[in-house]
């Protein structure tokens, strides 16, 4: 995310010495893409990230293609599938390649263990459902209509409010690439131009948690290699009491998707969101309300 943000408490320079009030110093963890010089964000922790008591494989993950390799138009009757169980453990295949996948799942039940896809960006599109995704950088509210932006190796898990009047429906988007805005949306410091269908204002970050010190056994499940590790931890993952970056989740609403179309259109539009490597993913607008200020523009997919 090319905007700057910090929250909580971090110290004057970075890669010095952050003391505790009662003694000792805070660890310093960086966390981004492309080792030192793509996105990054520097989290200070109450206790090592590194303090693992115990690793394990838990299960493979493979996707199988369909067999027949007959060209022709396929229906996915998503309210068929199976419903219920974990929104990082239950995902159901719908669509993949080398680059992207497309995974649904109607989770219902909360998740005890965190979670991190060390292996892609992930782009979930919440069409039923809300609550709050944790993660190191704090807390981030999402509800219908939303994309969460989770990077990889970004630690999180989902509190959905399973008392809500609707259940929750996710569909993932696992990229092999840095899910960012389209190159077109953003001028040559990286700012949202004039143009794009929607503006830094758009855009949701997380808020302020209180750290968490607590010892125990807390398991967080790894995505990588194509399989599900789990890494024993020695203490609450959520410890950080500040950061500062470019590197975190976030949200950003369909509804406050604006293209620019002509007064008079009626048709359906397909837009740019995000571009996940290879792999542009579009959003489907109708545009059938006359606006003022209107002009009309061919989108370049």
């Amino acid at each position: 995310m090319p905007i700057y943000h910090t929250l909580g408490k971090i110290p004057r320079k970075r890669h010095i010495a952050f003391k505790k009030p009662g003694g000792g110093i805070y660890a310093e963890e960086l966390v981004g893409h492309e080792g030192f010089t793509g996105t990054s964000a520097l989290l200070y922790h109450i206790h090592p990230p590194t303090t693992v008591k115990s690793v394990r494989r838990v299960r493979e993950i493979k996707f199988e293609a369909d067999p027949d390799q007959t060209l022709h138009h396929r229906h996915f009757l998503t309210s068929r599938v199976k419903k219920g169980g974990s929104a990082t453990l239950d995902r159901i295949p719908l669509l993949f390649n080398q680059d992207i996948a497309m995974l649904y799942v109607e989770p219902d039940e909360n998740d005890a263990h965190f979670y991190r896809n060390a292996q892609a960006d992930e782009l979930v599109y919440v069409s039923k459902g809300k609550g709050v995704l944790e993660s190191t950088y704090g807390a981030l509210p999402f509800h219908e209509g939303d994309y969460l932006v989770i990077h990889r190796g970004i630690l999180h898990r989902y509190r959905f409010d399973l008392n809500a009047e609707e259940q929750p429906k996710l569909l993932i988007f696992e990229s092999r690439g840095h899910v960012r805005w389209p190159k077109r949306y953003r001028n040559e410091f990286g700012q949202l131009i004039e143009g794009a269908p929607y503006s830094e204002r758009d855009i949701r970050r997380p808020t302020f948690v209180e750290p968490i010190d607590e010892m125990g056994d807390f398991p967080i499940l790894v995505k990588q290699y194509d399989g599900i590790n789990e890494i024993m931890l020695d203490h609450h993952p959520l410890d950080v009491v500040g950061w500062d970056g470019y590197f975190y989740p976030w949200a950003f609403n369909i509804n406050d998707f604006e293209p620019t179309d002509s007064s008079c259109a009626h048709s359906a539009r397909a837009r740019t969101t995000f571009i996940p490597r290879l792999c542009p993913l579009h959003t489907i607008t109708a545009t059938s309300i006359p606006t003022k200020f209107s002009t009309t523009r061919r989108a370049n997919s």
